[in-house]
């Protein structure tokens, strides 16, 4: 049913380098990395520094021989990332973050900070936050680490004197995302585009070399420190699937969180879907992105050893699936725990929980569909000519009685939509077939109301048999609803 997917190996970035950076003696006490509110002085590890030096003082400047920025976050002649993890902090849900810098003219800053919760996995980056701000978080973090990225130009680099973290008890003005034990990484169906570059420089310092693999996506909120893979996506395209770390920025924008319930970057927009395929598809912002008129949508840039080698792909531009792995656990990992408090159980055509046997699956227009995404098929009415069969298969926390629902979305099609989609349920007591008119019946269609035993043994499943050949048949989102 489902497709062999190729995994790569989890690498693990290096502890290579211990400095302490201490304040100037004519600021308060506070070394940079403190997390106390006293005049203490504390040492930080830096785990990672890209064109940046410390100073005899203690300060933090950008090297000489820095790198350009990449373009967009600006025409900068330098720029230079440095990676600090802070000592363990005591038990608070609230952190305030202060910091002295010198910006002369030219020059910008910018002050991230993330936290993990369990000392393995990190939170997105929170980012820009400016001195002073108070940051909420969803438990009591084990690690936390700044990230610094200071620009200039030729002559002046920003100085960052101090950089102190301690426990607040003021609201607070920013919130890290909160975890769900119960969370499956989302996927989405966008436009990518091939990434060569070989020698170029990415966001996080990285020097592409020939058969590259990573990504970009549009945010800074989720770039790895470089060689790591703190941040990770599955792309899949025709059956054929590799996981690789988020390095860049880009294609079209630096804060374009489409993947987040909650985005920030363009909160008028749906989950998903991209800012530039907005711009390109609908006339979003006058076509324009962040980084000007958008020609060619494209939500993700893929370097050339997973583009060519491990997904097969020979233009520059392609329809893939990607997967959210920091988001939660990864779809193709067997089945995830379910919230038992949940209402409905919701079965999403991009997610783990539905299977097909056909990598060639159709998928609708770019933008259609709920979720911005459905599959279709062309029908027949001979057994023998069936390729296409899909099912949806969720894992129920709970026996009993569900309502059965499918989702019929209302998308263009060179052919007419089928009058006769056969869909067959597999419930505790037996099996029973349900026939929909997609052409008339769309949006939420309930299916029945059927006893279903708790786990993955119950299922819906629709292929393209119907009872008129030649049409088109949509397989789109299910949902099973506790009934009362």
């Amino acid at each position: 049913m489902r497709s062999t997917r190729t995994y790569l190996r989890w690498m693990r970035p290096s502890l290579a380098l211990l400095l302490s950076i201490f304040a100037l003696s004519a600021a308060p006490a506070y070394a940079v990395g403190s997390i106390s509110p006293q005049p203490r002085t504390f040492s930080a590890s830096l785990l990672e520094s890209n064109g940046v030096l410390s100073l005899a003082d203690g300060r933090i400047a950008l090297a000489t021989d820095a790198a350009p920025a990449v373009p967009l976050l600006g025409a900068y002649r330098r720029s230079g990332t440095l990676i600090s993890e802070l000592p363990a902090l005591a038990s608070t849900a609230r952190i305030q973050l202060n910091y002295a810098a010198d910006l002369p003219s030219g020059t910008a800053l910018h002050v991230d900070l993330r936290a993990s919760l369990d000392g393995s996995r990190w939170l997105p980056w929170l980012v820009d936050l400016p001195s002073g701000a108070v940051v909420g978080l969803p438990g009591s973090a084990r690690r936390m680490q700044y990230r610094l990225t200071l620009m200039g130009d030729a002559q002046h680099s920003p100085v960052v004197r101090n950089v102190t973290l301690a426990p607040s008890s003021a609201p607070a003005t920013y919130n890290a995302t909160a975890t769900d034990p119960y969370a499956v990484a989302p996927t989405f169906r966008i436009k990518a585009s091939r990434q060569g570059m070989v020698g170029g420089r990415t966001a996080n310092g990285f020097i592409i070399p020939p058969h590259a693999r990573f990504v970009s996506l549009p945010c800074r909120c989720v770039t790895s420190s470089k060689g790591g893979d703190e941040y990770q996506v599955r792309i899949t395209y025709r059956g054929r699937s590799a996981v690789v770390p988020v390095y860049d920025v880009g294609p079209y924008s630096a804060r374009d969180d489409y993947w987040n319930a909650g985005r920030t970057g363009y909160p008028d927009l749906e989950r998903g879907w991209p800012m530039d395929h907005a711009a390109y598809y609908e006339g979003y912002n006058g076509r324009q992105s962040d980084k000007g008129f958008v020609y060619a949508p494209s939500g993700m840039d893929v370097g050339d050893g997973t583009w060519i080698d491990d997904l097969g792909i020979d233009s520059g531009q392609a329809e893939v699936e990607v997967t959210m792995l920091w988001m939660g656990s990864d779809p193709l990992a067997g089945p995830p725990p379910r919230d038992p408090n949940l209402p409905e159980q919701i079965v999403d055509e991009l997610g783990g929980d539905f299977w097909h046997r056909n990598p060639e699956l159709g998928a609708s227009t770019m933008g259609c569909g709920y979720g911005r995404h459905t599959y279709q098929a062309k029908t027949v009415s001979d057994l023998a000519q069936s390729a296409q069969v899909t099912r949806w298969q969720p894992n129920l926390p709970a026996a009993g009685s569900y309502d059965l629902y499918v989702h019929v979305p209302r998308c263009p099609s060179p052919r007419a939509i089928t009058a006769a989609a056969r869909y067959v349920i597999q419930h505790r007591d037996g099996t029973i077939e349900v026939v929909v008119n997609q052409a008339t019946q769309t949006g939420w269609v309930r299916l029945g109301r059927f006893p279903f035993n708790a786990g993955s043994d119950g299922f819906l499943q629709l292929s393209d048999l119907a009872g008129d050949a030649g049409a088109t048949v949509w397989f789109d989102q299910a949902k099973w609803v506790r009934a009362p």
